[in-house]
C-alpha cells in the first residue's frame, strides 16, 4: 500500500518505520531538524521489538510532492489538526483514508469536516516513543498496540484490508466496531493523571504512592467515565479495576506527553485531554471538579507558551 506518514515523531516515526521496512511505499511528511535528520542519515527506530533503519526515506514537508495515497497516518499534535487537514488535500485520492491517532476524540471530526466523513477512520494507539534525537525514535515498551475502525461504527472492507496491511508489517493492529469508545477509553486513561502530574511535577510511581494524589486521579477517572456515558459510551464496570491495573504496572519514572510538554513550558494537548472532558462535561450537566481544577490551574501556563497574553 501506498501510506503518508503526516507528522513523522514518536507516533508517526514509529509507524511509518515498520511499515517502510516491511515493503510499503511510505512518504514521510515532516519539517525541521527531524526532516533534515532523515535526509541526511535516514530514520532509525530503536525498540524493543526489534531496531529498524530506513536508510533513505521518501521525506518531504510538502504534500503535494507526494500525491495521492491510500491512507495517511495522521500523527501530528491536536492543536495542529485543523492546519494539517488544510494541506493534505494533495494526499487524498477517491480512495483515500485518513487515519488519525491522536490522543483526544476530536480529531476524526475535525479532520472529516476539511476531508469529508467518507475519507476519515478513527484511530488509536497505545505506544510509548517518542523523538530522542531528530532522526531517532526510541520506542520503550514492549508492545505497539493500534485500534481502527469506522466511525458510524461497525465493519467494513477497507478497515479489514488496512488491519491487515499493519499487520503484515509485525503492527498489533485490531479492528474496533465502536472506535469512538476505544477513543474515550484512551481519553479518560491520558487525562487522568497527566494534567495531575504536571501540577505536582511528579511521574507516575509518586503519584500512584501517595494516598491523596491516587484519590484525585481515582476521581478524574470517575468523572471522565461518566461523562462517556452520558455520550453513550458505556463503559465495562471493570474498566476503572483495569486502568488501576494499567497504572500500577507503569514504570515508576513515567510521564505523559502532555505533562513533559507543559514542563518543558511548550504547547501542550491540554485543550484536548483535560479541557475535553471539562467541555463535553458541561454539554452533558455531568460535574468535573478534578478536571476542571486541572485545566484551570493549567491554562495559564499553556496561554504563557502559546505567547497569548
Amino acid at each position: 500500500m501506498r501510506f503518508a506518514i503526516y507528522g513523522s515523531g514518536g507516533v508517526g516515526g514509529y509507524f511509518g518505520a515498520r511499515l517502510a521496512a516491511a515493503g510499503h511505499d511510505v512518504h514521510f511528511i515532516a519539517r525541521g531538524a527531524q526532516l533534515e535528520a532523515m535526509r541526511r542519515a535516514g530514520l532509525k527506530l530503536l525498540s524493543p521489538l526489534g531496531d529498524v533503519h530506513i536508510a533513505a526515506p521518501r521525506a518531504t514537508s510538502e504534500p503535494h510532492e507526494v500525491g495521492a495515497v491510500d491512507a495517511i497516518i495522521v500523527a501530528v499534535k491536536t492543536w495542529q489538526v485543523p492546519e494539517a487537514a488544510l494541506a493534505m488535500g494533495a494526499l487524498v485520492g477517491p480512495d483515500t483514508v485518513a487515519l488519525p491517532l491522536l490522543n483526544g476524540v476530536e480529531a476524526p471530526d475535525q479532520l472529516a469536516e476539511v476531508l469529508g466523513a467518507a475519507h476519515v477512520l478513527g484511530g488509536l494507539t497505545k505506544v510509548f516513543s517518542r523523538v530522542e534525537a531528530p532522526g531517532v525514535i526510541r520506542h520503550f515498551n514492549d508492545f505497539a498496540h493500534l485500534e481502527l475502525g469506522e466511525l458510524a461504527g461497525g465493519r467494513s472492507e477497507r478497515t479489514e484490508r488496512l488491519r491487515e496491511a499493519l499487520a503484515k508489517a509485525g503492527i498489533d493492529a485490531e479492528a474496533s466496531a465502536d472506535i469512538r469508545t476505544e477513543l474515550w477509553k484512551k481519553l479518560v486513561i491520558v487525562s487522568s493523571w497527566a494534567g495531575l502530574g504536571a501540577l505536582a511535577r511528579s511521574p507516575m510511581g509518586v503519584l500512584r504512592a501517595l494516598p491523596k494524589t491516587r484519590a484525585l486521579i481515582d476521581r478524574a477517572m470517575s468523572e471522565g467515565i461518566a461523562v462517556g456515558a452520558a455520550r453513550g459510551h458505556k463503559l465495562a464496570a471493570g474498566f476503572k479495576t483495569e486502568l488501576w491495573r494499567f497504572y500500577d504496572a507503569m514504570p515508576a519514572e513515567a510521564t505523559a506527553s502532555m505533562q513533559r510538554d507543559i514542563m518543558d513550558g511548550k504547547p501542550s494537548e491540554l485543550e484536548a485531554w483535560n479541557g475535553a472532558v471539562v467541555r463535553f462535561g458541561a454539554q452533558s450537566s455531568v460535574e468535573t471538579p478534578v478536571h476542571a481544577f486541572t485545566y484551570g490551574a493549567l491554562l495559564p501556563m499553556e496561554r504563557r507558551a502559546r505567547g497569548v497574553v
